[in-house]
């Protein structure tokens, strides 16, 4: 039987969900468009966010067992939008927390976005477009957008966390320890 990990990249005008099987290499990718052009504003909006990720989270939960959601973490430098972040990072987790009850405690994990650029470039720097194209180079999956490109990480990042065997590369197994909590390592390449 198959079993899924999820990646989640959300910000203020959409999420981008990837589910994927590591026991075939496949993925399947959703962006939505929460816009308050599309999606209203206000409670509006955040109870139509709810809605489309809680239905959304059950279509995967029926396809298979679910290992380990990764999704990003806050960005806390950031400037802009930083109260209607909060109030979908929120929304997200209850989604998360209502759907998924028994992974709460340990296999929903935030991953900070130095982190997530890591996993993948073997830096915490890397620019949207480096992420596109270090995500193609290493794994051959063409994202539909930098959104989908970072929830594509994130669901690998899920992925190895129930691995099995040690991935290829050192900087992966830090990230990996510093989701786990069982290591202290800079998500900048630097430890």
């Amino acid at each position: 039987m198959a079993r899924y990990s999820i990646g989640i990249d959300q910000s203020y005008s959409g999420c981008a969900i990837v589910h994927y099987n590591a026991a075939d290499h496949s993925a399947a990718e959703k962006v939505y468009d929460f816009s308050p052009k599309l999606a209203g504003s206000g409670l509006a909006r955040l109870a139509h966010v709810y809605r489309t990720l809680r239905e959304h989270f059950a279509l995967i939960e029926q396809l298979g067992p679910i290992t380990h959601v990764c999704y990003e973490g806050y960005a806390y430098g950031a400037k802009f939008k930083r109260e209607e972040m909060g109030e979908l990072g929120g929304i997200l987790k209850l989604a998360l927390a209502t759907q998924f009850p028994a992974h709460v405690a340990r296999r929903i994990h935030a991953v900070a976005p130095p982190t997530v650029k890591k996993f993948v470039t073997g830096s915490g720097r890397a620019d949207k477009d480096k992420m596109l194209l270090a995500v193609y180079k290493r794994w051959e999956h063409e994202a539909s957008s930098h959104d989908a490109a970072d929830a594509y990480v994130l669901a690998r990042i899920a992925a190895d966390l129930d691995a099995e065997t040690l991935p290829e590369l050192k900087f992966q197994q830090e990230v990996l320890d510093t989701v786990r909590g069982t290591k202290k390592s800079s998500p900048t390449g630097t430890s």
